[in-house]
């Protein structure tokens, strides 16, 4: 089994941090990632064709990205960009398909380094153009130099509110107003737990309020939005404070005219290719959502199959670096990890604490009946709530009865903002679980999968209860 590689699927921070490891033990690695280039979101890169101008103000960290991006230099690296690992046929076998290469793999280990996404917060008027995620808006900061035109506000709810913001700022877009829904006040005790933790975030975060700060943005705590408005394009944003239920106080609401609305309303762990493995799911808050079980070890409840970064919990590019490092040794049998372990242990009481005190009293919502909710579909949450009516609630009954989750982003986008606004909640997800994740995890192009010489049908956990509570 030692002649076998371990296979990693992500090329982000934690999945090029856990290679490094893997690679300086003499131990092969093929690298899975659907992007055309390593790095993940947070090493997010350039393409090789563009040139960084001198006066390029972007917050962009190259000096660590250059140092682990050279395992990729080494013989024992099969890199595959650009291509979709879509299912697992067998135990600990990989199927994936790209450009430069089509077929299945067999690994000694798998690690799923598959990152987070952001949680979508639907409101009347998210889908007008000119209203995009922070995600979506760092992106096209990082990988391309695009920054927004106009007034910019940027609003929501967690860490990638100050990261945005501070982006944008250092690149000279002209912000307006930075919104966070959660008052500063609850912050306090999170924030100074990361004096001890982890000074160095502390500090950088606030560098972050600080740049925000200096091109005279204003920042506003305890304020959501509520309603987007424009004629073809986004013209004006409705803000409202939060009230004590996590919806809008509309007796106080604001109208603020703009041209672009960055929404950063959390990330959530993208743990799809995990339940496509059979990993079992808890439902943990501090982590912030559901995230693979993980043993002390970072494997998860199939044996040989590990998770890590903020596809197993979020924590940001620290944790991510950390926890490649953790499963690498774990992998290799090392138990000289002690040091990397406590600083890893530090790290995830400051990640816990952080995202403890980014979570809200009650569950913020915007969202209204003509509100659309399922962007694929174009189902307006009105429709859902009135297809419940007479039903057992069930976001099965949902997808089934809608065609909810049906789209191109198979229920990425809408699943999670559905269960809490029909009031379904997450704690109770056993009794009323996700559908199943199918193979393929992600849309494959046919011309890609022409190149597998033994297509045919993907395994599929049917048996496994993915959410059952741990034993």
């Amino acid at each position: 089994m030692m002649d076998k590689p371990i296979v990693i699927v992500g090329a982000g921070p934690a999945g090029l941090s856990c290679a490094a490891q893997l690679v300086a033990a003499g131990q092969r690695v093929v690298l899975i990632d659907d992007n055309h280039q390593a790095g993940g979101q947070y090493f997010r890169q350039l393409p090789p064709s563009y040139r960084v101008a001198p006066n390029a103000r972007l917050l962009r960290e190259t000096g660590r990205y250059k140092i682990l991006s050279q395992v990729l230099k080494s013989p024992l690296v099969s890199f595959l960009p650009s291509t979709v690992a879509w299912g697992s046929p067998e135990p600990l076998t990989i199927a994936y398909a790209g450009p430069k290469a089509s077929g299945r793999v067999q690994a000694q280990a798998v690690v799923i380094a598959t990152g987070a996404q952001d949680k979508p917060f639907p409101f009347t008027g998210w889908t007008l153009p000119g209203v995009i995620s922070a995600g979506g808006c760092l992106n096209l900061a990082k990988a391309h130099g695009l920054v927004p035109q106009g007034r910019v506000i940027i609003a929501g709810n967690g860490p990638l509110v100050l990261v945005a913001g501070a982006t944008m700022a250092a690149a000279r877009a002209r912000v307006c107003h930075v919104i966070e829904a959660q008052p500063t006040r609850k912050l306090t005790s999170a924030t100074l737990r990361g004096v001890v933790s982890s000074p160095k975030l502390l500090l950088k975060a606030m560098g972050y309020r600080a740049q925000i700060m200096g091109v005279g943005a204003k920042f506003m705590s305890g304020w959501m939005v509520t309603r987007a408005q424009g004629d073809g394009c986004l013209q004006q944003v409705n803000i409202a404070p939060v009230a004590s239920d996590g919806t809008p106080d509309l007796s106080r609401k604001r109208c603020l005219e703009a041209d672009i609305l960055v929404l950063g309303y959390g990330l959530q762990p993208g743990m799809e290719f995990a339940r496509m493995m059979g990993c079992r799911v808890v439902f943990v808050p501090d982590l912030a959502g559901w995230v693979p079980d993980r043993s002390e070890q970072l494997e998860t409840s199939v044996p040989g199959v590990y998770a890590i970064g903020d596809g197993a919990g979020i924590g940001g590019v620290e944790v991510a670096l950390l926890e490649g490092e953790l499963v690498a040794q774990s992998i290799l049998g090392d138990t000289g990890a002690n040091t990397v372990r406590r600083r890893y242990q530090q790290m995830d009481r400051f990640r816990r604490a952080l995202n403890a005190g980014y979570q809200c009293a009650n569950t913020l919502v915007a969202a209204e009946n003509e509100t659309i909710v399922c962007r694929c579909e174009e189902l307006k949450l009105g429709e859902l709530r009135a297809h419940l009516a007479d039903r057992k609630m069930s976001l099965n009954t949902l997808k089934t009865g809608t065609r909810l989750g049906m789209g191109r982003c198979q229920g990425r986008n809408c699943l999670s903002s559905v269960a809490s606004l029909c009031g379904l909640d997450d704690a109770e997800i056993e009794a009323s679980p996700y559908p199943r994740v199918r193979p393929p995890v992600r849309p494959v192009p046919l011309r890609h999968l022409a190149a597998d010489q033994h297509a045919g049908p993907a395994r599929e956990p049917d048996e496994i209860n993915l959410f059952a509570p741990k034993e």
